[in-house]
């Protein structure tokens, strides 16, 4: 036979209920791979540095939605930092490909085909020109 709830019990949940929100609008959304909240990059839009951006890797650029890779030394690339599987974002790597954080696909640098994982369609281009060290959306 269960015992019903003692009153310690009732409140200790009830405040842990009401402290939820709290201590979720701490976190920092950004680093929710699920974090899709962005500002779409216009032409002319500046969305990052070329010096962050490692050659033979990658680099997230969140407030955009840009993933900005150097497959070659001076040789940059960009697309929609959204995986084609679920939509999660994909992260920052030094490591020879975009891999999305959620579910492990990973993406060419070069073309943004899909290399490995659950996703089926490549990660969409997005247009950039680099003037004076600035990544700007063409």
């Amino acid at each position: 036979m269960t015992q019903p709830p003692t009153r310690r019990r009732v409140l200790a949940a009830g405040a842990g209920v009401a402290m939820a929100p709290v201590v979720a609008s701490c976190a920092d959304p950004s680093a929710d791979p699920h974090f899709n909240q962005v500002d779409p990059p216009g032409p002319g839009r500046q969305v990052g540095m070329a010096a962050d951006v490692p050659v033979g890797g990658c680099q997230v650029f969140a407030r955009y939605g840009t993933v900005v890779s150097q497959p070659e030394e001076g040789e940059f690339r960009a697309f929609n930092a959204e995986c084609s599987h679920k939509g999660c974002f994909v992260g920052s790597s030094d490591q020879g490909h975009i891999p999305c954080r959620c579910h492990g696909s990973m993406f060419d640098l070069a073309t943004g085909e899909r290399l490995a994982g659950p996703a089926k369609e490549p990660l969409a281009p997005v247009e950039i020109v680099v003037e004076d060290g600035r990544i700007i959306t063409a």
